[in-house]
C-alpha cells in the first residue's frame, strides 16, 4: 500500500477477539478490541505467573510526583499498578517521557517497598505496568507473589 506522499506503508493488524460478538459497544467506540488478559482461552507466555491481587500502595516517582493506588496483579518480576491520580492525567505526547522512569511503591500493610521502572502506561484505565528492579525484602515479596 502506498501512503499519501508516495511512501510505502506496511500495515499489520492482530486481533485477539474470536468474533465481532466478543467486542462490546464501548470497546468499539473507544477503538480498542480487547486486552490479551481478557481472553481466558489464551495461555500466557510469561516467565513468571501473574497473581491477581488488590494491595493498597503509596507511590513516589521522582521528587514531585506521588499518589495512591493499588497493585492489580503481581509477579516476581513485574506488576500492574492502578493509580488513576497519577497515570490518567498524562498526555499521550508525554507517555514516552515516563517510560523507563523509576518508581517506588510502598505497601504499608506488608511493610514492603518495591522499586521498579515503568514499561507501559494505559491512560484510559489509569494503569501502569512495571518491571521490578528491587525490593526491601525479597523473601517477603516472594511469599506475596506465590501465596
Amino acid at each position: 500500500m502506498t501512503g499519501r506522499y508516495g511512501y510505502a506503508i506496511d500495515i499489520t493488524i492482530l486481533l485477539y477477539a474470536w468474533d465481532s460478538t466478543d467486542i462490546t459497544a464501548s470497546e468499539k467506540k473507544r477503538g480498542c478490541i480487547r486486552y490479551m488478559s481478557d481472553n481466558a482461552g489464551i495461555k500466557e507466555q510469561r516467565r513468571h505467573e501473574r497473581k491477581k491481587v488488590k494491595i493498597t500502595a503509596l507511590l513516589k516517582m521522582g521528587i514531585y510526583l506521588s499518589g495512591r493506588g493499588y497493585a492489580k496483579d503481581i509477579s516476581r518480576c513485574g506488576m500492574c499498578l492502578v493509580a488513576p491520580n497519577l497515570f490518567k492525567f498524562i498526555k499521550s505526547s508525554q507517555i514516552g517521557d515516563y517510560i523507563g522512569a523509576h518508581i517506588r511503591i510502598m505497601f504499608p500493610a506488608h511493610s514492603l517497598t518495591v522499586n521498579g521502572t515503568i514499561v507501559r502506561i494505559d491512560t484510559l484505565r489509569g494503569e501502569g505496568a512495571l518491571s521490578i528492579t528491587g525490593t526491601s525484602d525479597d523473601a517477603s515479596w516472594e511469599r506475596i507473589c506465590s501465596g
